[in-house]
């Protein structure tokens, strides 16, 4: 996924320091508003090109830090995460530029809201995933290991790969694809070298996916390594 681009993320405050001290003392007095940024705002700054379809971020500064209010700043005040967490608990790094005064870190929690798949209805091991056996919870992916399921579109051609129980968070690693060669199947294999290609059959010794590796065992008793290219098709490089 690109979330670790999330991280590069540097934005620039064209307001000057009055902004980041908007962000840390909420309901102080606000003389100018046109000089002060809200943590929605700060949330609005992260492109929504790196989060999953229907993602929403909420930004709050974990607490207040006094060098804001004291930070002069002729020119922008550029800021960007400093952590090594896409989301969650993290550091933003704040640096003045045109200043003298040191760059210093405060801390955010950076929460990102998004609808997830989670199983409706229990779904036995190896049972096609269907829609109907699924629905969309929106939930803080802060909170949630990795490998979540947000797109319809990754159930296509899809088994379980284990029993899933109702209120399941569906992970990519729940789901298996249509397997192109199975154990025992008879296969076309087609070997591979430089400058030919040589056909044949060959009998497949595991289970295989879309160019997974599959192991298969000639006539001649030869065991081959191969990656499944189509259905019953098996591509061995010599």
């Amino acid at each position: 996924m690109k979330f670790l681009t999330f991280f590069n993320i540097a934005f620039r405050v064209l307001f000057g320091a009055g902004l980041v001290l908007g962000l840390v003392q909420t309901g102080a007095a606000q003389t100018d508003s046109s000089r002060w940024v809200t943590e929605a705002q700060l949330s609005e700054l992260v492109d929504p090109a790196l989060l999953p379809p229907g993602a929403s971020v909420d930004v709050k500064f974990v607490k207040a830090d006094e060098r804001i209010g004291s930070l002069q700043c002729p020119a922008a005040l550029f800021a960007n995460t400093a952590g090594n967490k896409m989301w969650g608990r993290t550091y933003v790094r704040v640096q003045c530029v045109g200043s003298d005064t040191a760059p210093f870190f405060l801390g955010v929690d950076v929460k990102v809201w998004a609808p997830v798949l989670v199983v409706k209805s229990t779904i036995q091991s190896g049972q096609a995933v269907g829609l109907n056996d699924v629905e969309f919870r929106t939930m803080d992916l802060s909170q949630l290991s990795h490998g979540w399921v947000s797109d319809l579109a990754h159930l296509n051609n899809k088994t379980a790969a284990r029993q899933l129980w109702p209120g399941t968070l569906l992970k990519h690693d729940h789901l298996r694809g249509q397997a192109l060669v199975k154990n025992g199947d008879t296969v076309k294999v087609m070997m591979k070298g430089p400058g030919f290609a040589i056909g044949g059959t060959a009998v497949a010794m595991g289970e295989a996916e879309l160019g997974e590796v599959v192991k298969i065992k000639t006539a001649q008793g030869k065991i081959l390594h191969g990656v499944a290219r189509d259905a019953l098709l098996v591509e061995v490089s010599l």
